[in-house]
């Protein structure tokens, strides 16, 4: 373990999500051994193993090989003490893959990190790793450039965060990115009950991505709320006065806008 010169070459995968199998996938595809797969539901864990070759599905936390370079924890938030809680003992790595939770929680281990991917990720979906970024933090100097080296086969988008630092990332992804496809949620569900595709919108969603990534999102705003035109959004509003719930939503980001730029 002291040796930084020795690569990671083996990983146990706790959890079967969308985290979990784009990592196991990358792992693999870049010649790191998958020795088992850990899921609270078995035949998702199962499911996930048949993917790789000689990889094997667990039952149990305890049941993980202490022969592996890395225990990689990809669960939700919330399940990650207790799968912590339930491991044995081990003198290699212990990560996790969550933006806002601290290493500390894998403490209990001398050697420990976070292993964090900067993207959204659902199974379904074929990525490029290559342009994955790719968050590193270890609990001393020989864990982190294990950590780093074994993220530069996966991408070469690699960066050292803590956890103040990625706890921001990830607020400000949650917004960018959570919140925002929930507004296309919203506004597909809007258009279909008033018999209209989503379709109408790729083009301006295109557009609107383009602008942003080419010029400051301050510049790239446009719309009624940016020119205060009351006389637009009061028309909308009268228009959502039967969805009180977009109509709260509508008023909260018009109000925020116009504040936010009146005060540049």
């Amino acid at each position: 373990m002291t040796d930084i010169s020795i690569p990671i070459s083996s990983v146990v995968i706790f959890g079967s999500g969308n985290v979990a199998t784009h990592l196991a996938k990358a792992f693999s595809s870049n010649g790191i051994s998958i020795r088992q797969i850990y899921s609270r539901n078995y035949q998702h864990a199962r499911a996930l193993a048949s993917q790789f070759n000689e990889t094997k599905a667990i039952e149990h936390p305890q049941q993980a090989d202490t022969g592996a370079d890395l225990w990689l924890i990809a669960v939700v938030d919330d399940a990650i003490k207790e799968i912590v809680s339930a491991l044995p003992p081990f003198n290699g790595i212990v990560t996790h893959t969550a933006g806002s939770i601290s290493m500390d929680v894998l403490s209990r281990f001398p050697h420990h990190g976070v292993f964090y991917p900067f993207q959204t990720l659902s199974k379904e979906r074929k990525i490029d790793y290559n342009s994955l970024p790719l968050l590193i933090e270890g609990s001393d100097n020989v864990t982190t450039q294990k950590l780093l080296k074994l993220a530069r086969t996966v991408s070469p988008i690699v960066s050292e965060a803590d956890s103040g630092t990625r706890g921001i990332l990830h607020i400000a992804a949650v917004f960018s990115c959570n919140f925002v496809n929930h507004l296309y949620t919203l506004s597909a569900d809007l258009l279909a009950n008033n018999g209209l595709s989503f379709d109408f919108l790729t083009p301006l969603i295109q557009e609107t991505t383009r602008k942003i990534l080419t010029m400051p999102p301050q510049k790239a705003q446009t719309g009624p709320a940016i020119r205060n035109d009351k006389t637009v959004m009061n028309k909308h509003l009268e228009q959502l006065k039967d969805n009180p719930t977009l109509k709260k939503i509508y008023q909260l980001m018009s109000e925020n806008i116009i504040h936010y730029h009146q005060a540049q």
